[in-house]
């Protein structure tokens, strides 16, 4: 079938339905064109709360979201194209026999059409509660008629046609990046978890798990800049040739400092992201002793600094003792400083001083809030005339599943120190190896308390991958993130791209911003309260001066836990019913 409302009956770039499938290399050519992003779309960087943007906010941040936007559409209308291919696919394969193609050829397409269809009704089933369910393939009249099954029924189907492409995948592939048996059981652990069937996701994540190909990458931070891993599962890596850029790859002047050549963070860690790495010892930052609030990358799980980039405070240990030296806080060739009484910078090449854009002291529009991103970035992203950088986006890595498993078995209650030992605990000390400290383990406590520490986990672990979204809708606590504001520093600055320092020059809140820096309160003062969520309470901050309201957020806890079906497609078919409150 198709959504309703587009009438082309050969999805995006597939021939011709009427006369296609006639040759092993149309086969070919139809499953290989399922692995692109209209069919397996990625997140907005800006759904979730790990993120800061300087200019906007997203829709389902806001409030704004409304049945004609055209993400939601497109989204609805790619996965009914996909489905209507792989169900074309399928029907066709006795044709495939007549004409001769081998019968392991055609188990692995079955494979692959029936992977895609269980992954879209799984997406389906997450986003929009009820669907449209079509196992066998609607004719055009048929889809203009067609109502929403109820969530459970599409669910079930999402389960069964994933159990089937895990039976006919291979484990793997020479060479190629396409759904494998371990793909099939990874995205139904994740389509489980995410509806709350536990218990699916258990059984699948061990199933994945036990395959015994994928392990976690040796290095955290190389992991995003790798060429290949066996940590990833299913993915899309970059491709100059093709000018195919993925993630923060393809978006790399948003992602990098205004002195490498960048838009200074216009895309940078949020505030509640930064607050969220625990202490080396394991506490959350409200707990623990170790905890500085005048160095904030002190004593901090190591994962901090190998996803954002770290710079020294004025109370940093070297900076008090005389002993800082910049060349250990160089990225993308500068130092980085967001000090705003910094003035100028290293500059790696010929070790020069030059003028630092990266702060407020010469720059209007350097990081708003302090911060900008490390993970995925390499030199890469200087290249190609900053066009986009040929990096792999891991839509689905062995580290995820890890955490799948813990989760469903903590919900369960039926976590151990074993299941601990076997997935957070690897993730810690993965984390923490060749730092030359002891990776702080988590012991089994209650399932509150685990539950706790899983979902920081999932949020540092998996800062800036896109799976942040999710994991707030599906754990029913968007409605507390996202009905509190964004936040940024004081917009405040020098005044002068040329400022030389004198502080007699600048603005009474640019001296405020100094002053917080002075204190030790630059980019962020205190300590926040961190909830049973992971999440930090920064409001506080704001009474103190040390950060203000960026912009206002609104989520509708009666109405935006679901999409609206595509106002649209409802207009062409009266039997589409519509979700609560859109």
């Amino acid at each position: 079938m198709v959504s309703c409302v587009d009438l082309n009956l050969s999805p995006l770039s597939e021939g011709s339905s009427n006369n296609w499938y006639s040759t092993q290399a149309e086969i070919e050519m139809s499953v290989n064109d399922f692995y692109r992003t209209d069919f397996f779309p990625i997140d907005d960087m800006l759904w979730g709360d790990d993120v800061t943007a300087r200019n906007s906010t997203s829709s389902v941040q806001n409030g704004t979201l409304t049945a004609e936007d055209g993400t939601i559409a497109t989204r609805w209308q790619n996965y009914y194209k996909g489905i209507a291919r792989a169900l074309r696919l399928i029907n066709s394969m006795d044709h495939a026999r007549e004409v001769g193609v081998p019968e392991k050829d055609i188990t692995q397409y079955e494979g692959e059409a029936y992977f895609y269809m269980g992954y879209a009704y799984g997406m389906l089933a997450f986003h929009w509660g009820d669907a449209i369910l079509d196992k066998t393939g609607m004719t055009l009249d048929e889809a203009y008629k067609a109502t929403r099954s109820p969530k459970a029924e599409v669910l079930a189907y999402s389960y069964e046609c994933l159990d089937k492409a895990a039976e006919r995948l291979p484990e793997k592939y020479s060479g190629l990046q396409k759904a494998t048996k371990g793909a099939a059981y990874a995205f139904k652990a994740r389509i489980a978890l995410y509806n709350g069937d536990y218990a699916v996701a258990e059984e699948a994540a061990k199933k994945c798990m036990d395959l015994g190909i994928y392990k976690l990458h040796g290095n955290y931070r190389d992991l995003f800049t790798a060429s290949a891993s066996e940590e990833w599962i299913f993915f899309f890596r970059g491709d100059v040739t093709l000018k195919k850029y993925y993630w923060a790859g393809a978006d790399v002047q948003n992602c990098i400092t205004r002195l490498s050549g960048g838009w200074g963070g216009q895309k940078a860690p949020s505030y509640e992201l930064v607050c969220a790495y625990p202490c080396t010892d394991g506490k959350p930052i409200d707990e623990s002793p170790l905890y500085n609030p005048k160095d904030l990358f002190e004593n901090r799980d190591p994962r901090m600094a190998m996803t954002i980039v770290p710079f020294a405070t004025a109370y940093n240990k070297k900076v008090l003792d005389g002993t800082y030296n910049p060349k250990d806080y160089m990225w993308l060739g500068y130092e980085y400083s967001p000090d705003p009484t910094r003035t100028t910078v290293l500059r790696a090449s010929d070790e020069t001083q030059v003028g630092n854009n990266d702060s407020k002291a010469r720059a209007e529009h350097a990081s708003y809030n302090g911060f900008v991103f490390r993970k995925f970035i390499d030199e890469s992203f200087l290249e190609n005339g900053k066009a986009g950088a040929p990096t792999t986006y891991p839509m689905m890595r062995y580290g995820d599943v890890l955490l799948m498993y813990a989760e469903a078995m903590i919900e369960q209650g039926k976590c151990t120190q074993e299941v601990l030992d076997a997935t957070i605990n690897k993730l810690r000390e993965r984390a923490y190896a060749g730092t030359n400290m002891a990776y702080p383990r988590v012991i089994l406590g209650t399932q509150q308390q685990m539950r706790t520490v899983l979902r920081t986990e999932r949020f540092i672990e998996l800062a800036w991958e896109g799976q942040r979204y999710a994991d707030l809708i599906r754990w029913r606590i968007a409605g507390k993130v996202y009905n509190r504001p964004a936040y940024f520093l004081l917009r405040a600055w020098s005044g002068s791209n040329s400022w030389d320092g004198d502080e007699n020059k600048v603005s009474a809140e640019y001296k405020r911003l100094i002053q917080n820096w002075k204190d030790g309160n630059y980019p962020l003062g205190g300590v926040p309260q961190i909830d049973e969520d992971g999440i930090a309470d920064l409001k506080y901050m704001v009474d103190a001066g040390y950060i203000v309201v960026a912009t206002e957020r609104k989520f509708d806890e009666e109405r935006d836990y679901l999409w609206p079906v595509p106002a649209a497609d409802i207009l062409v078919n009266s039997n589409l019913s519509q979700n609560p409150k859109w």
